[in-house]
């Protein structure tokens, strides 16, 4: 699994690439959740097992804004070759926001999930890959 790291971009937006950098982290969060923390806040996707179907799990992206300029963005996730998104909304620090996605992992697949951000006018932000077996 590739660390992502998080490199300022503009005033209240950030740019990942790869690398190291002492304020930002990235990885585990703890079970079945996997999250990047920007300069802003941070941006979790958790597998969550209250899905209403046999051996599947809810996939929930969210994101913690901390600081900085309001945002307009959406969230999606990449599984198993695709990427599913949820509409745009806007976000100012001190709240957070989330999107859910109803039994749409298939915990026998055991197959990596990523949470995304896409922030309008800028790029799109990943968690690391989870798993939720």
């Amino acid at each position: 699994m590739k660390k992502m790291a998080a490199t300022v971009a503009m005033t209240g937006v950030l740019a990942l690439g790869v690398g190291a950098s002492p304020a930002v982290a990235a990885g585990n969060c703890g079970s079945v959740t996997s999250c990047t923390d920007l300069s802003s806040g941070r941006l979790t996707i958790f597998l969550s097992s209250a899905a209403t179907a046999d051996n599947r799990l809810n996939v929930v992206v969210s994101y913690k804004k901390d600081s900085g300029s309001a945002i307009n963005a959406r969230f999606g996730y990449s599984y198993s070759g695709s990427n599913h998104w949820a509409g745009y909304f806007n976000q100012s620090s001190g709240t957070t926001k989330r999107s859910t996605w109803t039994n749409a992992y298939v915990q026998s697949t055991c197959k990596s999930a990523v949470g995304m951000m896409q922030v309008t006018g800028q790029q799109t932000f990943q968690t690391p890959p989870v798993t939720g077996c």
